[in-house]
């Protein structure tokens, strides 16, 4: 008998805990998602404030492009006509990692 009451008082403070601690995990998410509202909020009023002042002729941001375009043409064109990556890195003397965001289109 003082078993089972020992049992079910152990089982009861463990119901207790868990509660306890998805009410904190239930706080913690509910602070994640104010801090990604207010982060998306921060990122999006820099991206309004960078092109007004692109807009306004101001100077662009961020590091200058060290590859002019003619270059990247040649490196897409040399893609086309079969050659890879690595092919194209040694010929250019560019880096693997700039051939693939150029073909990529990020660079």
């Amino acid at each position: 008998m003082k078993e089972t009451e020992e049992l079910t008082r152990d089982l009861n403070l463990q119901i207790i805990e868990n509660t306890k601690l998805r009410a904190k995990i239930r706080q913690l998410e509910d602070t994640v998602k104010q801090l990604r509202e207010n982060l998306s909020a921060v990122n999006q009023e820099l991206l309004i404030s960078r092109e007004t002042e692109t807009a306004a002729g101001q100077k662009k941001k961020g590091r200058p492009a060290t590859i002019d375009e003619a270059t990247r043409q040649r490196i897409r064109k040399l893609k086309e006509n079969g050659l890879t990556v690595r092919e194209i890195s040694k010929k250019e003397g560019v880096s693997i990692g700039t051939i693939s965001s150029i073909i990529n289109g990020i660079y």
